[in-house]
């Protein structure tokens, strides 16, 4: 597949490391935000918030990355780098949501059974998604003729 966007925006925007930078960004500004609203009294939060904030998140890095996938010419070297990347901001998320909310996650309940799925989900994204693009360069190489005729009777 080649891709005809010339965009440098979207061309750095395919790495998974800038993915998962960005994404790390907003978890930080998410996190922050809710802490201030929190402390200030604009809003009531659970302890374990902080937690939901870094699965939801994960959630976006995982439809974005598996969607990005698509356009990777290499998928191998795609797949190494996302999944890497994927682990590090499922670690570096969690730590800050331990860090802002004081909630272990063994104790976050059942966000820690969101992050199981959330890992599992993924992979079956980028999973589907490179089966789809092998099916579509396989057709896209195939030699389409046109359907024999029947005589009718």
């Amino acid at each position: 597949m080649q891709n005809t966007t010339n965009d440098p925006y979207f061309e750095k925007a395919k790495d998974p490391v800038i993915q998962a930078t960005v994404i790390l960004g907003f978890v930080v500004i998410s996190m922050l935000f809710t802490k201030v609203a929190s402390l200030t009294g604009a809003v009531e939060l659970k302890d374990y918030f902080p937690w939901t904030i870094s699965a939801s998140f994960l959630l976006f890095f995982a439809v974005l990355n598996s969607i990005f996938s698509l356009t990777s010419d290499d998928m191998n070297k795609y797949w190494i780098r996302s999944i890497v990347c994927f682990l590090g901001l499922a670690i570096v998320s969690g730590a800050l949501a331990y860090v802002v909310s004081s909630v272990a996650f063994n104790d976050a309940g059942t966000i820690r059974w969101i992050f199981y799925v959330l890992a599992f989900v993924y992979l079956v994204f980028l999973s589907i998604l490179n089966f789809m693009k092998k099916i579509v360069a396989f057709a896209e190489r195939e030699e389409w003729t046109a359907p024999k005729k029947r005589r009718r009777k």
